[in-house]
This record gives C-alpha cells, sequence and structure tokens, in this order.
C-alpha cells in the first residue's frame, strides 16, 4: 500500500467516525427536545386545568357576591323601613302623648 491509500483509509475511517457520533449527538439531542415538549405539554394540561377550575370558583364567588349584595340592598330596605316606622311613631307618640307599637 502506498501512502496515498493509507490517508484514504484514515479520512474515510475519520469521516465514518464523526458522521456517527453527530448522528449519536442529534439523535440525544431530538430525545431530549421530545422529553421536554412533553413535560411541558403536561404542565400546560395541568395549568389548564387550574385555571378552569379557577373559573369556575370566580365565577360561583361572582355569583354568591351578587346574590348577597341582593340580600343586603333588601335588609337595608328594610331596615330603613324599619326607620321610617320608628320616626313616623315618635311623631305620633309627641302629638298624642303615648306610645305606639310598631307591628
Amino acid at each position: 500500500m502506498d501512502w496515498f491509500t493509507g490517508f484514504s483509509i484514515v479520512a474515510i475511517s475519520t469521516g465514518v467516525t464523526i458522521s456517527v457520533v453527530v448522528l449519536i449527538a442529534v439523535g440525544s439531542i431530538r430525545r431530549s427536545l421530545n422529553e421536554g415538549t412533553l413535560r411541558q405539554a403536561q404542565h400546560i394540561r395541568s395549568l389548564s386545568d387550574s385555571v378552569a377550575a379557577l373559573t369556575a370558583q370566580q365565577q360561583q364567588a361572582q355569583a354568591r357576591i351578587q346574590h348577597l349584595t341582593e340580600a343586603q340592598r333588601r335588609l337595608s330596605d328594610e331596615v330603613n323601613a324599619l326607620g321610617e316606622r320608628l320616626s313616623d311613631s315618635d311623631a305620633v307618640h309627641r302629638v298624642s302623648g303615648t306610645a305606639k307599637l310598631l307591628h
């Protein structure tokens, strides 16, 4: 064998070795990216479920707040009505000199 044949064999062997190493590295990187993508998809799914649950809780809380606001308004109206009845009773009491019952 002459030096050119030996050099060619070494060059081809080096090229094949580098190609194999590059293919293994690319495969490893691709597998890592696929695993990362899978983990991200699971996190996104989990976060979506959490957001859906929190949205449902928020809607329930808003409905409860609205119900309580209406109840407060009704109670406020009743207190105002009782206050008016009481002030009317005081006015009548002053005029007639006797106390009247509120019911």
